[in-house]
């Protein structure tokens, strides 16, 4: 393998990365996680 595949496999997985960051902490979750944070204080 030469340097550019070894670069487009890093940009490849730093974009990788960067979509699930914007899917974990998006809008439509916030709800969600919000709820299972409470979890361990209800009985």
């Amino acid at each position: 393998m030469d340097i550019w595949e070894y670069t487009a496999y890093l940009l490849g997985l730093i974009a990788l990365f960067a979509g699930v960051l914007i899917w974990a902490f998006g809008r439509k979750r916030k709800k969600r996680f919000e709820q299972d944070g409470r979890i361990p204080f209800e009985e």
